[in-house]
């Protein structure tokens, strides 16, 4: 029975211990810093992702498609959609360019 237990205990640790977002897609918006075309990454701030319970932060994203690279342009604002995979990397799949960023 003890055996059972820890079995039972072993597999919900790995089941709920990994990542719960992976396949979910999340809406954000924010500022592209910087384009990484090299590394097919975005640098954004972005705003809260509420639905990831995250702060507003800078960070990079990596994208989906390296077109989305040429869709953007530094200093601009953008909403996009990202994807968390099951490494808990969080991937561009969607982005749309909305201009140059108030203050920018």
């Amino acid at each position: 029975m003890k055996k059972l237990i820890t079995t039972v205990a072993i597999c919900l640790g790995i089941i709920f211990g990994s990542q719960v977002w992976a396949g979910e897609e999340h809406a954000v918006k924010g500022v592209v810093k910087a384009i990484k075309a090299s590394d097919n990454k975005l640098t954004i701030l972005h705003g809260p992702i509420k639905t990831l319970g995250m702060d507003g932060m800078t960070m990079d994203f990596v994208v989906s498609d390296p077109g989305m690279l040429e869709v953007v342009q530094q200093g601009h604002a953008v909403s996009f959609v990202i994807e968390v995979d099951k490494k808990g990397n969080f991937i561009i799949i969607d982005i749309e360019d909305q201009g140059m960023a108030a203050g920018g």
